[in-house]
């Protein structure tokens, strides 16, 4: 009698735990959700909020991506929103208070435009709203200005992934050690620094050294070959010793 009761209770359990999930549409691996309205959802890692509009809302008509406790992890935002960005070793100057510079790892994000999560809740993927900061930094005395209505990703140590120049960039690609007259001329002399376009988009390392750029100014590079002259308008991408492996224009 005890074996009877106890399947019984165990098939319960089951249905209702089968239920309980059906009903959340929550799975063991992230689901996808067209949005019937507009829709705050709270990002992984939220334990609480001051105010109800920090939660970020997601655009109706449009898919978002659930964890499997429906915790969002990629949707479109409904309006341009102010969102907090991957930690790490960078701070993103926000505002001024009283005459001083206010630290915040907060970025604004534009309507319309999707973003991306990590495990976190912290922003790793999104297009940036003007309005918001434009300079974010990739050292504690250095930042870059990024142009805004562009996309933005970061790596896991808050380090820039890949974005687009405002302006033309003095920038050391990965490697930079092995070719130090490459940012020389008659009246400058930058060990390792070439210059990228403005406008373009960049991809760099989590030490924030370049990837993959259009150069800006001629520039004397290693190639597989040995060092060779590449023109203004090519973009080139190196490899983890700073070889260009590609070069297109």
């Amino acid at each position: 009698m005890k074996k009877v009761r106890f399947k019984v209770l165990g098939a319960t359990m089951v249905m209702a735990l089968l239920l309980f999930f059906d009903t959340a549409g929550v799975g063991a691996v992230p689901i996808t959700k067209v949005l019937e309205e507009n829709m705050r959802i709270t990002p992984p890692g939220t334990i609480a909020s001051q105010r109800w509009n920090n939660i970020p809302e997601f655009m109706k008509g449009t898919t978002v991506t659930l964890n499997e406790y429906g915790e969002v992890l990629e949707g479109t935002l409904s309006s341009t929103q102010e969102l907090l960005c991957v930690a790490g070793g960078t701070i993103y100057y926000r505002y001024y208070h009283n005459g001083s510079m206010v630290p915040t790892r907060l970025l604004l994000f534009q309507s319309g435009t999707k973003v991306v999560f990590n495990e976190k809740g912290e922003v790793t993927k999104g297009t940036l709203a003007a309005g918001g900061s434009e300079a974010i930094p990739i050292s504690p005395s250095n930042y870059i200005d990024v142009k805004v209505g562009s996309e933005v990703s970061f790596h896991g140590n808050g380090m820039l992934a890949s974005c687009t120049f405002k302006f033309p960039t003095y920038i050391r690609p990965v490697g930079w050690q092995q070719n130090l007259t490459a940012g020389y001329t008659n009246k400058f002399a930058g060990p390792g620094f070439i210059e990228i376009k403005d406008e373009t988009t960049v991809e760099l390392n989590e030490k924030g050294e370049l990837l993959k750029g259009t150069l800006n100014k001629d520039a004397k590079l290693p190639s597989p070959n040995g060092i060779k002259v590449y023109e203004a308008g090519t973009t080139v991408e190196f490899d983890d010793k700073g070889v260009v492996v590609k070069a297109t224009k």
